[in-house]
């Protein structure tokens, strides 16, 4: 599986994985299809990344980069508990090995305002073996973090 960011029409970045120990949603025996565990429309997923593999393997690190990227959705400011209904938990296991989980969010009465949140597998889980990863140029990287000019004050602006 390749995972990979273009920026101003080239490659920006690539992450290769190999997929080991998969098992599909039907094979979860704790899903057993509940509508009350499926994903709703415009809900955002929680990530957990357990490890300081993750900050300390360069590898490891640009696989959650990577992975935080392709499910980032819409930046909003504020954020409703109740509109958040999954989580993926990934695992480092060393030296460059992931172990992705896929589970549903159930709030329970806790008591207290704040609800308690089960967690419950319903896939899909495997482990990514990073295999390869390429980093952007330091000039194509350069590049695409400039934030965008602004016309200074008295400069004529072509519209």
């Amino acid at each position: 599986l390749v995972l990979g960011r273009t920026y101003d029409h080239h490659i920006y970045d690539l992450v290769e994985v190999g997929v080991e120990n998969y098992k599909s949603i039907e094979s979860i025996e704790s899903y057993a299809y509940d509508k009350k565990l499926a994903p709703k429309l415009g809900t955002k997923p929680f990530f957990a990344f357990i490890g300081e593999h993750f900050e300390s393997v360069d590898e490891l690190k640009h696989l959650k980069e990577m992975l935080l990227d392709h499910f980032k959705g819409e930046v909003v400011e504020n954020l409703n508990l109740a509109g958040v209904d999954r989580i993926f938990v990934c695992t480092a296991i060393p030296p460059t090995t992931v172990y992705m989980m896929h589970c549903a969010l159930r709030l329970k009465r806790s008591g207290t305002s704040i609800p308690r949140m089960e967690l419950v597998e319903v896939g899909p889980s495997m482990d990514l073996v990073v295999r390869r990863h390429q980093r952007p140029s330091e000039s194509l990287q350069k590049e695409a973090m400039k934030a965008p000019g602004h016309a200074k004050k008295g400069e004529k602006c072509d519209e």
